[in-house]
């Protein structure tokens, strides 16, 4: 028999995207009475309960749950996910978000390592920015390229981070760290809750191919892309100071270039500039190929000029004195 899988999706102030998100997975190829999908809704002020209430009648694979319990001191989508579990009968749970929308066969590509070795515990997929337009093509890109290299890290058992959205956990794994129920808030729940099972020995897998692909929708402005950066860097400096240092080399590689070139030589700058960009280019080609993201290859030389602006902006914004602004609620 297969297993029971629950999934975990996060819902607050939905409404545009949570529709899509569901009939993503009404269409799951998986045996409908072998599916829990546990909706969490987290205070939402717009229609997403109206709408959810409306989609899900009828359809028992799903469920829909008032957030009103806080556990642990947990905020946001942590807490949303510590309330959920107490609800989850899956062997395995299975993390969305309201605005992705995964492929048919997603559970069984989400499971399948978790089927063939019961010591991997955690097992993140590969998620593409939906849109063909220049903006959500720069963040797609960036999505593939750090999620390339998450997998490359993770081949090579150096455990870095997991993804929010497109995720999976076993019972056994999550149930060994205490859950959301006893690890310390963290905006970056997804990076504490990795570690916290990577440190009870369990093992992990990052998988590119079409069976774990997802889509979720670009940041629509600048503002919204900044704070949400800025979220990430919260986890990305967790990391090991190695990491971290190339992070930054990588941020700062403009600067360093034009340091390089105007105390040394701008054609060994240049060469560096283009080291840089072949070496990006490589490392995400092989990805988009295997995605058949095929729209994405012509932004490939423009995309060097995106990171280098971004990141830079990236490093100052961390920096401010402002306030993570995610979900219409406040971190500092």
């Amino acid at each position: 028999m297969l297993p029971l899988i629950t999934i975990w999706i996060a819902a607050r102030n939905e409404e545009a995207t949570i529709l899509n998100c569901l009939q993503g997975m009404e269409a799951l190829n998986y045996p409908k009475e072998r599916l829990q999908i546990l909706i969490g809704n987290d205070q939402s002020s717009d229609r997403t309960e109206e709408l959810v209430h409306s989609f899900i009648q009828g359809k028992t694979q799903f469920e829909l749950l008032t957030i009103q319990k806080t556990i642990n001191g947990q905020r946001g989508k942590a807490n949303v996910l510590a309330n959920l579990y107490e609800h989850s009968k899956g062997e395995y749970f299975l993390i969305s978000d309201a605005d992705v929308v995964v492929n048919p066969n997603w559970v069984q590509g989400m499971i399948a390592n978790f089927e063939a070795n019961p010591q991997i515990g955690h097992q993140v997929g590969i998620t593409s920015i939906k849109g063909g337009s220049l903006w959500p093509a720069f963040q797609s890109i960036d999505w593939l390229h750090a999620l390339t290299l998450l997998k490359i890290a993770a081949d090579l058992r150096i455990p870095l981070t997991g993804l929010g959205n497109n995720s999976a956990i076993t019972r056994k794994a999550y149930e060994s760290t205490g859950g959301y129920a006893t690890i310390p808030f963290s905006i970056t729940e997804d990076f504490a809750m990795f570690h916290a099972v990577v440190q009870q020995g369990f093992d992990f897998r990052n998988t590119i191919n079409t069976d774990f692909f997802a889509e979720t929708l670009p940041m629509p402005n600048l503002k919204e892309f900044l704070h949400q950066r800025k979220r990430w860097m919260v986890g990305a400096l967790q990391c090991p100071w190695w990491i971290v240092t190339l992070l930054f080399l990588q941020a700062l590689m403009l600067p360093i270039l034009w340091v390089i070139g105007f105390l040394f030589s701008w054609k060994i700058a240049a060469i560096i500039w283009f080291i840089k960009w072949l070496n990006q280019t490589i490392t995400v080609l092989p990805t988009i190929v295997r995605l058949k993201q095929w729209h994405l290859i012509k932004y490939l030389a423009l995309y060097e000029l995106y990171a280098n602006s971004w990141q830079i902006t990236m490093i100052a914004f961390y920096y401010a004195p402002i306030s993570v602004d995610w979900k219409g609620r406040i971190y500092p």
